[in-house]
């Protein structure tokens, strides 16, 4: 497992002062590979709990749920942009740049949906190799699934 591997497995087991850790090391290049697997995990994610052109009203809802359990300050982060990024993975919206706002919105989606799946540790491993291929067809160009289609870890 690589260093952004690990630091975003170490944050979606809850084991903060790891990641914390490991993020302070890393490289130009692996808080790139970060990003994308963060992108990646992101888009396996959203896929698992909603469809393109469902009700909008479970998505605004879900990011409040989410900006209430992990936004202390509702400062954090922008629910239209936390709202973009899940329309966005469902193929619905144009992607979102991966600054540092998208990258905390990224991060506490991500976090509010494997909560809400209560996920084995096996089943979290299955999602980050389903994100590292979702990051890894992003970066060649590689078409991703369409438009509500199920990603591998899907299939099950």
């Amino acid at each position: 497992m690589t260093g952004p591997q690990a630091a975003l497995r170490g944050l979606l087991a809850g084991r903060l002062r790891g990641h914390e850790r490991r993020l302070s090391r890393f490289a130009e290049s692996d808080w790139l590979r970060y990003a994308d697997l963060l992108a990646g995990a992101l888009l396996v994610a959203v896929r698992r709990r909603f469809v393109a052109g469902q009700d909008r009203a479970l998505v605004i809802r879900f990011v409040a749920s989410v900006r209430e359990r992990y936004d202390a300050t509702g400062r954090d982060v922008d629910p239209v942009l936390a709202e973009a990024l899940v329309w966005a993975a469902l193929g619905e919206r144009p992607p979102v740049p991966p600054d540092t706002a998208a990258i905390v919105a990224r991060t506490v989606l991500l976090l509010g949906l494997l909560e809400d799946e209560g996920l084995t540790d096996r089943e979290l491993d299955e999602i980050l190799v389903a994100a590292s291929h979702a990051a890894d067809d992003s970066t060649h160009g590689t078409n991703r699934p369409q438009t509500g289609a199920p990603v591998e870890s899907d299939r099950q």
